[in-house]
Order: C-alpha cells, then structure tokens, then sequence
C-alpha cells in the first residue's frame, strides 16, 4: 500500500476511533428512547447534544476505518475477511442517514412551541419501516462483522492476538450496554474500540504490511 494511503488510514482509525467513544460519552440521548422522553433529554441537554452533532463528522471516519481494517486483515485475498468487512462497511453507511438524521431532528424540534406535534413526528420517525430496515441490520451485522473479523485477523501474525479478540468483543458489549441502559458496559465496548483501532493505526505507520500465519510444518 502506498504510503499517502497508509497516512490517511492512520488518520482515519485514530481520529474516527476517537471520536466514535467521545460522541457516545457526551450523547445524553439512547436508541431506546421513544419521542416524548428523547425531546425532553435532548431540551435539557441542548449543549451536549450539539457537541454531539458536530461530532457526527470525524464519526464519519469510521467507514474509512473499517475499509483499512479489512485491508490488515487481508480482505483482498482472504474471503472471510472480506465479508466482514462488507458486514461492517455497507450497514453502517445505510445507517448513517436514520441516526443522524434522528440527532437533528430532535435537536430542531426542541426549538419549536408545538412539543406534542415535534414528539409525534419523532415517533413517526423512529416507528418507520425505513429506520427499522436502516438501523436494525446495521446492529445485528455490526456483531456478527466483528465476529467474522476476528477470525480472520487471528489469522494475521502482524496483528496481535488481543487486538484480534476485542475486535470481536467491542460490538457485543457496545450493543449489549445500549440496549440494557448500562452505560458502563457500553463504555467498555468503545474502549475497547479505541484501544484496537489505535493498534490498526500504528500497524500502518509503522508499514506492516498484513501476513498469513504459515502452517506449520511437519517433520518425520
């Protein structure tokens, strides 16, 4: 890989990384929110929300991000890593439309005198066929991608075997700390997000380039 690319992958991990964990620390809002209680929080919380939204820029990073990983983990040759990849790149794009457009629109509505029609339309919102068909693959591919991705990059001998494990174990505890509402578990997943894609960034500074372990030879 060229170097400017594995610049911009660097960039891309550590920068996006990062900003994926802060936006979820500063977010007051959650999924499981129906309209009413989601205008109420984003109203009283009207300066974390923004700082929220702007976060919702460098987030973007992460589908970059998520190209290079697969790169590391050999998704050019390796079909397993390819799917992961896949799995973790294209939901995660489809999905970008519903949530963000959520953030905002919660964030505008709070402005507005008429709460009871704003609380409607949030609920309308998040009660549509295309939020569900938007988010829900996006949660379910998201763990079973990261799963996959695991896999194959233990299979990488550049890439360290814890690396490779909380890969496959950030989703289920982000996932699993949103839906139950305990945050700390959540926090832990995107630690754990970090701390990997923070290894991936380094791997491409330093031009590791992505090696099949080799089977062991047998000998008489």
């Amino acid at each position: 890989m060229p170097r400017r690319y594995e610049l911009v992958g660097a960039f891309a991990l550590f920068v996006g990384g990062a900003a994926v964990v802060l936006q979820y620390l500063v977010t007051p809002v959650s999924g499981s929110m129906g309209g009413a209680e989601l205008l109420a929080t984003v109203t009283e919380h009207r300066t974390a929300m923004g700082w929220a939204l702007a976060l919702d820029f460098p987030v973007l990073l992460a589908a970059p991000a998520f190209l290079f990983i697969g790169y590391l983990a050999q998704a050019r040759t390796s079909v397993l890593a390819s799917i992961a990849t896949a799995f973790l790149f294209f939901p995660f794009v489809v999905s970008l439309p519903a949530i963000f457009g959520l953030d905002g629109l919660a964030f505008l509505a709070s402005e507005e005198p008429n709460q009871v029609a704003m609380v409607h339309l949030l609920d309308s919102w998040q009660g549509s066929t295309w939020f569900a068909l938007s988010v829900l693959p996006y949660v379910l591919l998201q763990i079973v991608g990261g799963i996959l991705l695991a896999i194959a990059l233990r299979r990488v001998t550049s890439v360290p075997s814890w690396v490779a494990l909380a890969t496959g174990a950030w989703p289920l505890f982000a996932v699993a700390g949103q839906e139950s509402g305990v945050r700390v578990i959540a926090v832990i997943g995107y630690a754990l997000l970090f701390a990997t894609w923070a290894v991936f960034a380094m791997l491409l500074l330093r031009g590791r380039q992505p090696a099949a372990a080799q089977p062991a030879l047998v000998t008489a």
